[in-house]
């Protein structure tokens, strides 16, 4: 037997991991602004349904990206607080030059279906004079992520957003709920491990599991409207990672954001608008509304999280480029690892309103009213939450307009299979949603590039510098 076929799946992948670099050695070494001028030429075709870097232009990125002193600032603070859960009001208290960037904790508490809600935005204000060229980046987690994911990687070295911001203005928001003040110190599956919504006060168990089927993307877009009308000046890009990529879309319908976004749209793993979900379905066969649950299936209480686990993370999240990837680690040992090393600080669950909402699954509003309902009638409703309130915001991703766009980027990582095919890239989903947008915004410039690494929906923590430095040209092609 050929002994190559008798490579692991790791050891393969190390292979693969290691030849660009061999190449990159061979070819010499390319500066920031050669591989830059790659990049802004891939965006330029408007003729390709799709671009890609290559992973060896990709791996040699980063130049001009380093933090002063490693970011070993941060880093320090992580690694003396239990399960890495610093306070961010730390890091605010940081000379900016041992940064690069000047950081501000903020702390935005609105009021909706007559209950307060808290989310916050770490802003990171930039010490390059350039920054103010450019828009700020507004970064916002996807489902039971927070902060901490774009702001340091799992072995608390400096995160893609400490990187981008060396040379832009950076704001990363989290979603109500996700950050707790030291992190969660209670099992995932711990039923008693529930978000916390507001920062400074615990919440009774029929209060929280009230609060988590009233997530609403709506709910969520008026705080990160109140966080960025508030706390930045200027034209805006927000990029949503994964669930997140929703309020984008929001954005757009708000005349006051859409005026600062002045048509363009940055997605990093985002897809699309949930609506396009469907109209996929309705385009590749003549059978319509067969998504949802299966015949005879229960679909899971509103209010009961969604908790990660491991057999989830293995399923594309968790790849051979992931910082706690040691040789001969399966995915799903990956997974295992991630999670136990983020038990605390990261929130790892997600609201089932929030599934529903980004899957488009809007069949199931009926269900989702009766459901609030049952809750309010139990509990006496004491907080004066208003039903009809909360029903007419459901599913508002399902309604988001497509037009008014004048230039559009997708970006994907080439191992992100929520996202992309790399066996047959026409069948990718975030293809699909391009095209849609092509169709409904016949003169803007709508582009999909892929770093082609093996990144995974997590390329984030894998590769965030190169990550940062990637990012940083696309958003100077918007303004070239």
């Amino acid at each position: 037997m050929n002994r190559r076929a008798t490579f692991t799946t790791a050891a393969l992948a190390v292979a693969l991991l290691l030849q660009p670099q061999a190449v990159l050695t061979a070819q010499g070494h390319r500066s920031h602004d050669q591989i830059e001028q790659k990049i802004w030429s891939l965006l330029d075709d408007p003729d390709a349904p799709y671009v890609s870097l290559s992973d060896a232009d990709f791996r040699a990125l980063g130049e001009g990206f380093d933090l002063p002193g490693d970011g070993s600032s941060v880093t320090d603070l992580a690694l003396k607080a239990p399960g890495g859960a610093f306070d961010p009001r730390d890091v605010s208290k940081l000379p900016a030059e041992q940064l690069g960037y000047k950081a501000d904790w903020i702390i935005e508490r609105f009021e909706r279906y007559s209950l307060e809600w808290d989310i916050t935005g770490f802003r990171l204000t930039s010490l390059s004079p350039e920054a103010g060229n450019y828009p700020w980046l507004i970064i916002m987690n996807g489902g039971a992520a927070n902060m901490y994911e774009f702001f340091v990687d799992l072995k608390n070295r400096p995160g893609w957003a400490q990187y981008l911001a060396q040379r832009l203005n950076v704001m990363i928001v989290t979603i109500p709920g996700n950050f707790k003040y030291g992190g969660w110190d209670l099992p995932i599956k711990d039923i008693r491990r529930q978000p916390a919504y507001l920062l400074d006060r615990e919440l009774s168990m029929d209060e929280s599991e009230l609060r988590n089927t009233l997530l609403t993307n709506s709910l969520i877009m008026q705080g990160l409207k109140a966080l960025v009308m508030n706390h930045t000046q200027g034209d805006i890009l927000l990029v949503g990672h994964s669930t997140s990529g929703e309020l984008t879309m929001l954005a757009n319908d708000d005349p006051d954001l859409r005026a600062r976004l002045n048509g363009r749209f940055l997605g990093w793993g985002s897809g699309g608008p949930a609506r396009l979900d469907r109209v996929r379905e309705a385009r590749e066969s003549p059978v319509v509304g067969t998504s949802g649950p299966a015949v005879g299936s229960q679909p899971i209480p509103l209010h009961i999280l969604d908790r990660r686990d491991p057999e989830r993370y293995s399923q594309g999240y968790s790849g051979f480029l992931n910082p706690l990837y040691e040789a001969g680690m399966s995915h799903y040992q990956i997974a295992e690892r991630w999670l136990e090393v983020e038990g605390r600080r990261r929130a790892n669950f997600k609201q089932q309103i929030q599934n529903l909402e980004h899957a488009g699954n809007i069949e199931h509003k009926g269900r989702v009213e009766v459901e609030i309902e049952n809750i309010l009638r139990k509990t006496g409703n004491p907080w004066g939450v208003d039903l009809e309130d909360v029903n007419k915001d459901l599913f508002s991703t399902h309604y988001t307009r497509m037009d008014g766009y004048t230039q559009m980027v997708w970006t994907v990582a080439h191992y992100d299979r929520n996202h992309w095919v790399p066996e047959d890239p026409m069948k990718s989903v975030e293809l699909f949603f391009a095209n849609e947008y092509r169709a409904r915004n016949p003169n803007a410039k709508v582009r999909l590039m892929v770093w082609d690494p093996l990144m995974t929906h997590y390329g984030h923590l894998e590769m965030p510098k190169q990550l940062a430095a990637a990012t940083y040209s696309v958003v100077r092609w918007f303004f070239k």
